[in-house]
């Protein structure tokens, strides 16, 4: 009799770990899929304003042709004065 009620009590133990382990499991997927919802909602928000920034920021790529504009612009100038001022 009392090897049945060890086995009985084991089989207990065994049922209620396999029962808390689901139940961890279970609340860990739900609070990962949770946050997955809030990052998609934050991502979805954040694309007009990365659009919006690569829009204001494509007029970056013409500097370099400014700048070179700007030092021909500059040692003409230079070339000028010289030329003006004799020296």
């Amino acid at each position: 009799m009392l090897l049945v009620a060890q086995n009985t009590i084991g089989w207990g133990v065994g049922f209620t770990v396999g029962v808390v382990v689901v139940l961890v499991v279970a609340v860990l997927v739900i609070t990962i899929a949770v946050l997955a919802a809030r990052i998609g909602d934050r991502a979805r928000a954040a694309i007009p304003v990365l659009e919006r920034v690569h829009e204001d920021t494509n007029s970056l790529h013409s500097v370099d042709k400014v700048n070179s504009s700007a030092v021909r612009v500059l040692d003409g100038a230079r070339a000028a004065r010289r030329t003006l001022t004799g020296g």
